[in-house]
């Protein structure tokens, strides 16, 4: 039956393949005939797919293997900036229901870089070069003067003149000149780019005069950098096969060092910038699928990756039916090429393969530096959806002969095929010693190798294969290895089979899994009534202690990562299923959000038998006439989220969440038709919106927007290129629907390159502007924009913006870390802070490793001083909110370096430490001075470790029926500030019957009461709460009860109405271990690694150059997430005119009106900006962007 259908399906791909490629029936065009080059002028010649962005106007590659687009000279609709980059690419599908435009693309963008440049492309710099008609080769060409894609890297240029001095010869004026290349039969693209050196002679050089010379490449220069009447060849850069400085290769040596001597000038290193996006899953030879933990462990042993980058032979990604992968090949006589990876992050991910310093000896000045063009090349391979089939290209390219491995994968007890199962091929660390499991290979690789030695991944039934009969086939080159099989839910695994390959041979090989366990389960509410809900299911270990981390979760493998131990996750709409999962023991928790109980079972499952989980979960929690919302969520329209729109919706009805707003980047994404698909109408209700996301200028949010289906694919998302920050607010309330102004959010506001305010440069103390070094060529930061709705005080998990902490804090925090990261055994660990409390971390665990000992143990260290810095007392918020300096002031008092091992001085203790300042201490001094947008917790959830509703928004409501919740209602109820934002506590206060966002109206002296309220279901606690009046605390309020209590507090805190119109906020935490989130809450693994931070460091890391920057220090930005919630004010009126008036104001950050210098704040560095007409930092500049129409209708 299997080869009848096969061959049924053959015919029809044959008839289909002639009919839809225009070739009369019994023709068999060559390959050549498939090879083009062209601009797309008709739809269907677009690739297509899910993240797909090319559109008219743009240009098409394609062969007989794979079609690719290229972007015309735009800007770009992915997370880059300019137009001229590879954003779509896809294996060439000649199968119905792909003709037209209907691929699956799943490659979000790359482009090149050099010197941390990149091409911008003027208006016809984009154009075929080879049509392809030759039957040989096609070919697109993107021309383009370097620019920085990021200001803030540029450093190099806005501190020329001393780096000059420092470091003669920085090369920042460039010129590239790309080809992408595709020939007959290839699965990849060759991509040659050509640099050069724009700069024309210095003052001391006298030029070529009459010189008639016409060179392809420009002239020579001497030895004095002086241009000549001489060609310059084209020189090739020097192929990477170890890591190297990016900074290092950049500037060089200083000259005037002796010790060692200089050797290297500054030169030249280059690469691309490629995203995946999420919608893949990355992989590199060593680590597997867990890159991230590669960037972690480099962290944490203080290893900056842009000074010693991450070096791989490739890199790739497996989609579900499409893969990637890229590498660059060694010139002749050199024996590898390696990949240097300076920064792996979903924002920003380089690729840099090569490089050429010259040599301060004259010996090389022929053949080095004489030369102002340079050449590099690369490819860009194109799979069937598993790594190695790209590897099988990449080998190709090499000239490396494989042999091969199949075989099929079935279950053990029935025989039946485990479709779409996935192979991991190992290293053999020790081939004497025979290996049981996965768990036993991976660790002997990590002693051996120093990683878990995943060298390659075969996927069965790949790509689009027809019948999913479980068969695999890869090629593999020389080697011994160890392969297991798994299903494709990563809850069964083979034994590990040892095979040795040799090229030209085949091996096969089958696989039996063993059976998996099953848990049938039912969640009720008290009635009896099935719900939505989450199952988290958490290892055990067989002590029936609950494991940490990732438990027996092998992300390597593929898997993603969770956190707390949790194995597995199961979300449901309806409220019963079967789970399927691995045998083991496990203490399962099923959860429906902060207002409901929780359900906790142990279970120990055996393979094939089935358990049952019943849980009723009652409403705790009484939010009558609030409801939750959730301002920030992203899912698979988003370049960093692979999550589909339907489990986002999913997502968002299990953990009790009211109103979900959907904001995926730059694109606006309707959730109604996934609603009403899963039938979860009476649960949720959802907005459309986007968010904008610039790339180095903060984050934007409105909400609602009218969708536009025509719009593909922003569907109304505003472009943000060329604007500034309120011309970004402006375009969002002109996308709004016609009778309903979004309410408009800034995201993540001092999230450092992320944060609007940070960028902005807004002093937390003195509310004035001052752009640092990496920002202050940046035209976008002449205005900053006042006019908006809210701003999140709490986002993602990221309880590291919310304090601005203390000197001690960030002092000690600093010590005991350095201390674990750089401890060698256990006792040196557990005596690596003793400015914590005894007992605050743990002894390694019986056959723990010592890497995961000290894994656990430092996130103790970060979970205690995250706790730490949110609990403010009474002393520190008086230092921090009267502190008479500025930024450069605090931080001048909490630098750790200037304390060396000594005490902090106890007057300087409780001092503020502004290196980061936190959203919640900003919001209160904009209060002080009339700015009062609303203050909401969004997830900002991208996948499963950050869950939607972590924090979210409680806002009040005409209706608690979500069906009935209308956008003009939680606009206006938001913007009246009628809302709490929590990381799960709900809290409800009143002032005669006000609550958040009303004015009271009182005299001064009044006593009124604060009736306070805060609530939490049986399953977490608070244990503290701070009722803060015009900045001050005035209570502290503290309970010892655990989580059981759902009322934590119910308490009249007498309040004496100041002599001036007021405000009172409250802050409610839990503190104590036992009133904690997890384990239905994920922590954090591990902390933010973003390009700013790394790129800065390394540059202080520069001798010499560490006079114009230094490091800042951290504070803990992963740790277990503390129950946490901050009300918006209650505003007091005493002056009798309806309102709140603040004693400053406006704040000097904001660009207000003005005609002259004298409209603007004294001593704010600001003046009147005679084009915009507002108060502003003059920075010259202005858009280098092409902006033009996106497609040719």
């Amino acid at each position: 039956m299997k080869r009848f259908r096969a061959a049924l399906s053959l015919v029809a791909f044959g008839v289909f393949a002639a009919t839809a490629g225009g070739v009369p029936m019994g023709c068999n065009p060559g390959p050549e005939a498939l090879l083009r080059a062209k601009v797309i002028e008709d739809r269907n010649e677009l690739v297509g797919g899910p993240v797909a962005a090319a559109d008219l106007g743009d240009f098409l590659l394609e062969n007989d293997q794979i079609r690719a687009a290229i972007l015309g000279s735009r800007s770009s609709p992915a997370p880059g900036l300019f137009g001229g980059s590879l954003v779509d690419l896809d294996r060439r599908r000649l199968r119905e229901g792909f003709e037209g435009g209907y691929g699956h693309d799943r490659f979000s963008e790359a482009f090149p870089i050099a010197n941390l440049l990149v091409p911008n492309p003027g208006s016809t710099d984009v154009k075929v070069l080879k049509d392809g008609s030759d039957g040989k080769q096609a070919a697109i060409r993107v021309e383009g003067s370097g620019a920085f894609l990021y200001e803030a890297l540029a450093v190099l240029r806005n501190q020329g003149g001393l780096l000059e001095t420092i470091f003669p010869g920085v090369r920042t004026d460039l010129r590239f000149v790309t080809d992408y290349m595709l020939s007959p039969g290839d699965r990849h693209i060759k991509v040659r780019t050509q640099i050069y050196i724009t700069a024309t002679d210095g003052p001391m050089c006298s030029g070529v005069g009459s010189c008639d010379l016409d060179c392809d490449y420009g002239f020579a220069q001497d030895a004095t950098g002086c241009l000549t009447c001489a060609c310059s060849e084209l020189l090739p850069l020097d192929v990477y096969s170890e890591p190297q400085s990016v900074f290092g290769a950049i500037l060089g040596d200083t000259p005037t060092n002796t010790d060692p001597p200089a050797e290297h000038r500054a030169g030249l290193v280059a690469g691309d910038f490629v995203f995946f996006g999420n919608q893949n899953n990355v992989f590199a030879p060593g680590v597997g699928y867990d890159e991230d933990e590669a960037v972690q462990n480099a962290a944490n042993q203080s290893q900056n990756t842009f000074t010693t980058p991450l070096t791989y032979d490739f890199v790739a990604a497996a989609g579900k039916d499409v893969s990637y992968g890229y590498l660059t090949l060694p010139p002749e006589g050199q024996d590898k090429a390696t990949v240097n990876v300076p920064i792996f992050a979903s924002a920003a991910t380089a690729f840099l393969v090569g490089g050429k310093n010259c040599l301060f000896d004259t010996a090389d000045d022929d053949v080095c530096d004489a030369h102002r063009a340079f050449v590099y090349e690369r490819y860009i391979v194109v799979g069937d959806g598993d790594i190695a089939s790209v590897t099988e290209e990449m080998d190709r390219l090499r000239g490396v002969k494989n042999g091969t491995v199949k075989g099929f994968v079935y279950w053990g007890e029935t025989g039946e095929p485990v479709a779409n199962a996935e192979i991991l091929v190992l290293a053999d660390p020790d081939p004497r010693r025979k290996f049981e499991n996965l768990d036993q290979i991976a660790e002997a690789n990590r002693e051996i190798r120093g990683d878990v030695g995943v060298m390659n991944s075969i996927h069965a039934d790949l790509g689009l294969d027809d019948i999913e009969d479980g068969d695999f086939h890869g090629g593999l080159p020389d080697g011994n290895y160890l392969l297991v099989a798994m299903d494709p839910s990563y809850q069964s695994f083979s034994k590990p089979a040892r095979i040795k390959i040799r090229s030209g041979e085949e091996k096969s090989i089958s696989f039996a899994l063993p059976e998996v366990a099953f848990v049938d389960y039912r969640i009720t509410d008290a009635a009896g009534f099935a719900m939505p809900g989450k199952l988290t299911f958490v290892s055990l270990d067989k002590d029936d202690r609950a494991l940490d981390g990732d438990g027996r979760r092998r992300v390597y493998a593929g898997e993603g990562r969770l956190a707390n131990g949790a194995r597995m996750v199961e979300l449901s709409t309806t409220g019963s299923g079967r789970v399927r999962i691995e045998p083991g023991r496990y203490k399962v928790y099923v959860s429906r959000g902060p207002e409901y109980a929780a359900h906790v079972q142990k279970l120990e499952l055996v393979p094939g038998q089935v358990e049952r989980v019943d849980a009723t979960l009652a409403h705790e929690v009484d939010t009558t006439g609030w409801v939750s919302v959730d301002l920030h969520l992203h899912s698979a329209p988003s370049f960093d989220s692979g999550m589909a729109v339907g489990r986002r919706v999913t997502t968002v009805v299990a953990e009790g969440l009211d109103v979900g707003v959907s904001t995926d980047h730059e694109v606006a994404t309707d959730y109604e038709p996934y609603i009403r698909e899963l039938a979860l109408e009476n649960e949720v209700k959802s907005f459309v919106s986007a968010e904008v996301t610039t790339l180095e200028y903060g984050h934007f949010i409105g909400f609602p927007l009218d969708y536009d289906h025509l719009d593909v694919p922003r569907h109304g998302s505003p472009d943000w290129s060329c604007l500034s920050g309120g011309e970004i607010l402006d375009a969002i309330r002109k996308q709004g629907e016609p009778d309903l102004t979004p309410f408009t959010i800034v995201a993540h506001p001092r999230d450092g390159f992320f944060g609007y305010i940070d960028q902005s440069g807004v002093d937390t103390f003195t509310l004035q502007r001052k752009l640092d070094t990496l920002n202050q060529s940046n035209p976008v930061f002449r205005t900053v924009s006042c006019k908006f709705d809210a701003m999140e005080a709490m986002g993602a998990k990221r309880l590291d913006l919310s304090r601005t902490p203390s000197v001690s804090e960030v002092v000690d925090w600093t010590r005991c870390k350095g201390r674990l990261n750089a401890s060698e055994d256990a006792d040196t660990l557990l005596g690596s802070c003793p400015e914590m409390p005894e007992g605050t971390l743990d002894p390694c665990r019986e056959r723990e490793t010592f890497l995961d000992c000290k894994r656990r143990n430092r996130s103790r260290l970060a979970f205690y001083f995250t706790k730490r810095i949110l609990e403010r007392t009474t002393e520190e918020q008086e230092k921090v909110f009267n502190f008479a300096g500025d930024a450069e002031a605090s931080q001048a008092l909490c630098n750790p370096a200037s304390f060396m091992d000594g005490p902090v001085p106890d007057e300087t203790k409780s001092e503020p430490c502004a290196y980061r300042a936190g959203q919640i201490d900003d919001y209160f001094r904009y209060l002080e001075y009339g700015l009062v947008p609303t203050q909401v917790g969004s997830s900002d959830s991208h996948e499963g470790l950050k869950e939607p509703g972590y924090p979210r928004t409680f806002f009040k409501s005409p209706t608690d029926q979500p069906v009935a919740i209308t956008a003009k209602d939680a606009v206006e109820s938001l913007r009246k500030g009628q809302a709490v934002a929590s990381y799960g506590p709900f809290v409800s206060a009143t002032i005669d019957d006000k609550t958040f966002g009303d004015v009271l109206k009182a005299s001064p002296g009044d006593q009124k009461d604060l009736l306070l309220v805060v609530q939490t279901p049986s399953w977490f606690g608070v244990d503290r709460a701070e009722v803060y009046v015009n900045g001050h605390i005035v209570h502290e309020l503290t309970k010892e009860h655990g989580p059981e209590v759902i009322e934590d507090f119910r308490i009249k805190a007498p309040i004496t109405v100041p002599d001036r119109d007021s405000w009172v906020v409250v802050i409610a935490m839990g503190l104590r271990d036992e009133n904690q989130l997890r384990p239905l809450v994920f922590d954090i693994p591990f902390g933010e690694i973003q390009l700013s931070q790394t790129a800065s460091g390394a540059f202080a890391d520069v001798p010499v150059v560490n006079m114009i920057l230094t490091a800042d220090p951290s504070v803990p930005d992963w740790s277990p997430i503390v129950p946490y919630a901050m009300t918006n004010p209650i505003f007091i009126d005493v002056d009798g005119n309806g309102k709140y008036d603040a004693p400053y104001g406006p704040p000097p950050f904001c660009s207000v009106p003005c005609d002259s210098n004298d409209d603007c704040p004294t001593d704010s560095g600001q003046e009147c900006l005679g084009e915009e007409g507002v108060c502003g930092i003059p920075v010259p500049g202005g858009c280098t962007i092409q902006r033009g129409a996106k497609g040719a209708d």
